[in-house]
């Protein structure tokens, strides 16, 4: 069990099987999440989430008859980063712990239930073998924690779960076939040759670049 504290605001343990609970526990996340929090509130709420949801997701992982067990978590940290949403890092030293990051870009007003998806998906890495990744075990699990708490956790998150903060870029890159979207700060091989990469979401090859410094709107045909 993960040695984080549970807030006593959040329903928990068999709570969150029922539709009631899930509607509490999702009013009561959204209700801390307001625009402009500070980091130390931003890894306080999430180390509440992973309090509440993680002992209830080992226990629907364990009902299936899948072999997880939930690590101890070392560490929650918020990044910076806009495209990653969240990690789970298991040291090769001990796989019976792990260190959980999230994007500091997930924490603001309204976005409550992409940021429980996003902590449910890295709880589930920390209960499965080090090298799952996104197999078939990873996908079972998904589907199980997906019909069990109510929730939409994905292997891609939607390109709306952050808040891009497109200042600190000059490039937007977007594929106008499931509008994955991400952002360089120089032309690198991507915006410069767009037709040979293939989206990692849904494999297809429909880049559109935009120069961000110019114009957020305008093609940048180069």
């Amino acid at each position: 069990m993960p040695s984080i504290p549970q807030n006593e605001a959040f329903p928990t343990g068999d709570a969150l099987f029922s539709e009631q609970g899930r509607r509490e526990f999702f009013s009561a996340t959204g209700a801390r999440l307001t625009d402009g929090l500070p980091v130390w509130e931003k890894r306080l709420l999430a180390r509440d989430l992973i309090g509440a949801l993680g002992p209830v997701i080992e226990k629907v992982l364990r009902g299936a008859g899948l072999n997880a067990c939930l690590r101890k978590i070392l560490s929650v940290r918020i990044t910076r980063g806009v495209r990653e949403y969240g990690s789970c890092n298991i040291p090769r030293a001990n796989d019976a712990e792990c260190r959980l990051a999230f994007s500091g870009h997930l924490f603001f007003a309204g976005n409550a239930a992409a940021l429980v998806d996003v902590v449910a998906h890295e709880l589930l890495h920390a209960c499965l073998p080090h090298r799952e990744g996104h197999g078939e075990v990873f996908h079972r699990g998904m589907a199980l924690l997906n019909e069990a708490l109510g929730l939409h956790i994905e292997v891609y998150s939607e390109q709306n779960a952050i808040r891009q903060s497109e200042s600190l870029y000059r490039y937007k890159v977007v594929c106008s076939a499931c509008g994955n979207q991400f952002y360089y700060l120089r032309a690198g091989a991507v915006v410069k040759h767009p037709s040979r990469y293939r989206c990692a979401k849904c494999g297809k090859n429909a880049f559109k670049i935009y120069r961000i410094a110019e114009a957020k709107n305008e093609k940048n045909d180069g």
